[in-house]
C-alpha cells in the first residue's frame, strides 16, 4: 500500500487495446476522474516517449490480452524499453505507484497475461501498487469485475493523488448518482404495469409483425418480465457527460475513394519506430473460394499485390506474419443509421469538426485526429467507431438519457442495472449492431456526436500470411463470417407454444473484401505488417544442420494457412541445403474432405517432395477416400502421444498451433498435458528434469515424484512457452 507522504497532483490513464475494449474503459475511467477533479491525462501505452513514462509517479493501466496471451500491438515498443529498463535497474521504477485492470478472456490458457506481466515486471523494478488488481474475463462478462473494480478505485487513488480543491466535486458526482437512480426507480416501479414486457419493441414482437430491413435491422428477443417484480433497481452506472461538439460547414467533403480511409495518405507518412510497421495500399490481384458452393463455410483465398515501393518487399517479412486490413463498417449499415438518427444525406457528407466541449477532457483517441481536420458524419461511421462491437453498458446508460418515452428509458436503466444482468448478458450474446439496440427502443435518439464518442474504435482486422517471402504477393485465406442466429421467443399467451425467430449477422471485413474482389478490378485496401510479437516463425535456418529441430505444425481449417508458408519456406531451404532432413509434421482436420480439406493439392505436393515429413489430416464427418487421422486434431495427438511426446521431450521439438481459441486451442491444449502425464507415468525419468524447470513460484514440488500431475504439466506448457517451444496463434 501506498505511504501517507505519497500524494501526486497528476494521475496518468494509459490502456494497450487491440479491439478497443480496453481503450474504451480506460478512457471513461479517464473521463470521470477528471470530473471528479483529479489532474488527469489518457495516453497509449506506445507514446511512452510523448507522455515521458519514466517521470510518471501515479499510473492506472488498463490492458487487454490478445493471441496466446499476447500484449496489444499498440504496446509493443513499451514492452521493449520497459524490459530494457528493469534489466538495467531493478530500482527503475522505485518512484511509481500503479493499479492494473486486465482484460481477458479464460478460454485463452495465459488468461490476462499482459497485465499479470505488466505487474511482475513493475514490481520487480521496485513499483507498488496502491489499489489491488483486476482481471476481467469476457467469457463471463467483464461488467461483473470492471465495474466493482471502478467504483473501489476513487477512494483508493485519493491517497495517492490529489484533486483540484476539495473533494465536494466527487461527492456531487456521488449524490447525483443516487438522486438519479432513486428517481428512477421510483419511475419505474410506477410504469410497470403499463409496459408490455413480452418483447423488447415492436421489432421484437412475437407475432413477428414487423420484418426487418434486408441485412440491417435485426429484432432482439429481450425478456423484461422480471422487471415486474423488481421493486427497485442498484448499480445502475452514472452517466458520462458528452465530451465533444460538432460543427459543421456547409460545404461538403471532396470525393474520395470508398476503399480505403479518407485519411490513409496520413497513416502511410507516419514515421513508426519500425518502418516495416507503416501502412501501405496493396491491390486484390485475385479471389479463389477453397471450399465447396455447398460446405457449411464458404472460405476464400485472395492474392495481395503489393507495391514495389513498400519497405515489406525486400527481406522484410517471413513465413508466419500476419497483417492488418483497415476494413469500413458496411455501407448499407451506416446509411440506416444516419437515417435512423435523423440526420439526412447532404448533411451526413459535411464538413465537420470535433472539439472538446470541457477543454480539460481530451477527445477519445481514435477522434481525436477530427479535432484537427474536418471530416463528415459518414466517414467518421464508416472508418472509425465500431457499430458491430458488443454493447457495453456505459453505452446503455448513456442512451436512456436520449428516451422520449419512459418505457425505453427504464427498460435501457433495467439492462444496467445489477437486477437486469441476466437481460444485459442475453442482449451482448445476440451480437446486435448499434443500430439493431436503437430500434429495440423506439424513442431513443440521440445526437450523433455524442454516439460516436461512445462507440470503440473501429480496429483493423488481422490475417496469417499463406506463403512465404519469394514475390511482391501476400496471400490470405479467410471463411466469409455471415450468419444466422435462431433466438427463443418467449410469449404470455400458453397457447403459441414455444416459437423461434432467425437473424443475421455479418462480419465487418470478410464480406466487404469478397464483394470488393468480384465487383471491382484490383480495388485497393490499406494493409499493415503486424508486429510477430509471439515468435511464431519457423526456428532459425540460416545453415540447415544434417538434423534440424523437428516442428510440429496443429492447424485445422483456416488455422493451416501459415503453415503452407512455413512448408514453402522450408521447400526453398531443402533447395540450398538438399542434404538436410528436417522433420515435419502437419495435424490438419476439417468437416468434409469432399467440400473443404483447404491447401490440400498444396499440403500433398509436399508430403510428395518429402518436405512435409508426417501428415495427420483429421475430417469430423466424411472423410471420402482419405482415411482419416482421427475425428479431431487431439485425436490424432492422442493417438500418435508416444512419438509426440518424444519429439517434445527428447529431441526438443518446436510445436505450433494456430486457430479457435474457445474449443480447439483449449482442447489441444489439455491434450498435450494429458500426453505429458501419460508418458512420464511410463518414462519416470523424465519428472525431475521437468518439475526442476518450473519457475520458483509456482505450485510446490516434490523432486522425487515418479509422476506429473495436470497442473504441473500445464506449467511445463508455460515454460515451454516462454521458450518459443510451445508458440500459439489464437483467435476467439
Amino acid at each position: 500500500m501506498p505511504s501517507s507522504d505519497f500524494v501526486d497532483s497528476h494521475v496518468a490513464f494509459l490502456y494497450a487495446s487491440q479491439t478497443g475494449n480496453a481503450e474504451s474503459i480506460c478512457y471513461n475511467i479517464y473521463e470521470t476522474a477528471v470530473q471528479r477533479g483529479f489532474n488527469a491525462t489518457y495516453n497509449v501505452l506506445d507514446d511512452y516517449a510523448k507522455f515521458g513514462f519514466s517521470e510518471l509517479r501515479t499510473i492506472v493501466f488498463v490492458v487487454s490480452t490478445t493471441g496466446d496471451g499476447d500484449p496489444p500491438d499498440n504496446s509493443a515498443r513499451f514492452w521493449r524499453i520497459l524490459r530494457k529498463a528493469t534489466r538495467s535497474d531493478k530500482h527503475a521504477y522505485a518512484h511509481l505507484r500503479y493499479a492494473i485492470l486486465g482484460l481477458g478472456d479464460t478460454n485463452y490458457s495465459n488468461f490476462c497475461n499482459t497485465a499479470q506481466r505488466l505487474d511482475k515486471q513493475l514490481e520487480e523494478a521496485g513499483a507498488r501498487t496502491f489499489y489491488k488488481k483486476g482481471l476481467a474475463d469476457d467469457a463471463t462478462g467483464m461488467e461483473e469485475v470492471v465495474e466493482p473494480w471502478i467504483d473501489g478505485l476513487w477512494a483508493a487513488l485519493s491517497q495517492v493523488a490529489k484533486c483540484k480543491g476539495d473533494s465536494d466535486a466527487a461527492k456531487t458526482v456521488e449524490a447525483e448518482k443516487d438522486v438519479e437512480v432513486e428517481k428512477d426507480v421510483e419511475e419505474a416501479a410506477e410504469a410497470l404495469a403499463e409496459l408490455n414486457v413480452e418483447a423488447a419493441d415492436n421489432a421484437t414482437s412475437t407475432e413477428g409483425s414487423v420484418e426487418p430491413a434486408p441485412h440491417e435491422v435485426q429484432p432482439l428477443v429481450l425478456d423484461f418480465r422480471p422487471m415486474a417484480q423488481t421493486p427497485s433497481i442498484t448499480n445502475v452506472a452514472r452517466v458520462t457527460a458528452p465530451v465533444c461538439t460538432a460543427t459543421y460547414e456547409d460545404t461538403p467533403v471532396e470525393p474520395h475513394s470508398p476503399d480505403f480511409p479518407p485519411w490513409s495518405a496520413e497513416l502511410i507518412s507516419s514515421h513508426p519506430s519500425d518502418p516495416s510497421l507503416t501502412p501501405f495500399l496493396a491491390a486484390i490481384a485475385s479471389s479463389t473460394q477453397m471450399t465447396a458452393p455447398e460446405a457449411l463455410k464458404r472460405t476464400l483465398l485472395i492474392d495481395l499485390e503489393l507495391p514495389s515501393s513498400a519497405s515489406h518487399v525486400d527481406g522484410q517479412w517471413r513465413a508466419g506474419d500476419a497483417f492488418n486490413i483497415y476494413a469500413p463498417n458496411h455501407a448499407p449499415l451506416v446509411r440506416a443509421l444516419l437515417d435512423r438518427l435523423q440526420i439526412s444525406n447532404s448533411d451526413a457528407h459535411k464538413h465537420v469538426r470535433l472539439t472538446k466541449r470541457n477543454p480539460s477532457i481530451e477527445l477519445p483517441a481514435h477522434l481525436q485526429r477530427f479535432s484537427n481536420t474536418s471530416s463528415s458524419i459518414y466517414d467518421i461511421l464508416v472508418w472509425s467507431v465500431d457499430l458491430c462491437a458488443h454493447p457495453r453498458k456505459p453505452l446503455l446508460r448513456a442512451l436512456a438519457e436520449y428516451c422520449n418515452e419512459k418505457a425505453d428509458r427504464e427498460r435501457l436503466l433495467f439492462i444496467c442495472s445489477r437486477q437486469g444482468l441476466k437481460t444485459f448478458e442475453a442482449l451482448r450474446n445476440q451480437t446486435p449492431t448499434v443500430l439493431d439496440v436503437l430500434h429495440a427502443f423506439p424513442s431513443c435518439v440521440p445526437p450523433v456526436e455524442r454516439l460516436i464518442e461512445l462507440l470503440p474504435p473501429l480496429a483493423p482486422r488481422s490475417y496469417s500470411i499463406c506463403n512465404a517471402p519469394g514475390g511482391n504477393v501476400w496471400k490470405i485465406a479467410f471463411n466469409v463470417v455471415e450468419y444466422e442466429l435462431t433466438l427463443d421467443v418467449f410469449s404470455l399467451d400458453e397457447e403459441k407454444g414455444a416459437q423461434s425467430v432467425r437473424v443475421s449477422r455479418r462480419g465487418v471485413c470478410t464480406p466487404w473484401l469478397e464483394q470488393l474482389a468480384q465487383t471491382q478490378e484490383k480495388p485497393q485496401i490499406l494493409v499493415a505488417k503486424r508486429p510477430n510479437i509471439n515468435a511464431f516463425h519457423l526456428p532459425t535456418t540460416s545453415d540447415l544442420k544434417p538434423d534440424p529441430q523437428p516442428v510440429i505444425m496443429i492447424g485445422p481449417g483456416t488455422g493451416v494457412a501459415p503453415f503452407i508458408g512455413f512448408l514453402e519456406q522450408r521447400a526453398h531451404e531443402l533447395q540450398l541445403h538438399p542434404q538436410s532432413n528436417p522433420f515435419m509434421w502437419l495435424l490438419f482436420g476439417c468437416r468434409d474432405a469432399t467440400l473443404d480439406y483447404l491447401f490440400k493439392s498444396d499440403i500433398q505436393a509436399h508430403v510428395d517432395s518429402n518436405v512435409l515429413t508426417r501428415l495427420s489430416a483429421c475430417f469430423s464427418r466424411n472423410a471420402g477416400s482419405f482415411t482419416s487421422a482421427g475425428k479431431y486434431v487431439q485425436d490424432a495427438l492422442l493417438a500418435n502421444q508416444n512419438e509426440f511426446a518424444e519429439l517434445m521431450l527428447q529431441k526438443n521439438a518446436v510445436l505450433f498451433v494456430c486457430g479457435d481459441a474457445k474449443g480447439m486451442g483449449k482442447d489441444v491444449n489439455d491434450t498435450v498435458a494429458r500426453i505429458l502425464c501419460n508418458y512420464v507415468e511410463q518414462h519416470p525419468e523424465f519428472v525431475r528434469p521437468l518439475l526442476q524447470a518450473l519457475p520458483e513460484s509456482k505450485l510446490p514440488v516434490d523432486l522425487e515424484a515418479k509422476v506429473l500431475t495436470a497442473p504441473q504439466a500445464l506449467q511445463v506448457l508455460m515454460v515451454w512457452s516462454s521458450e518459443n517451444r510451445y508458440v500459439r496463434d489464437l483467435w476467439a
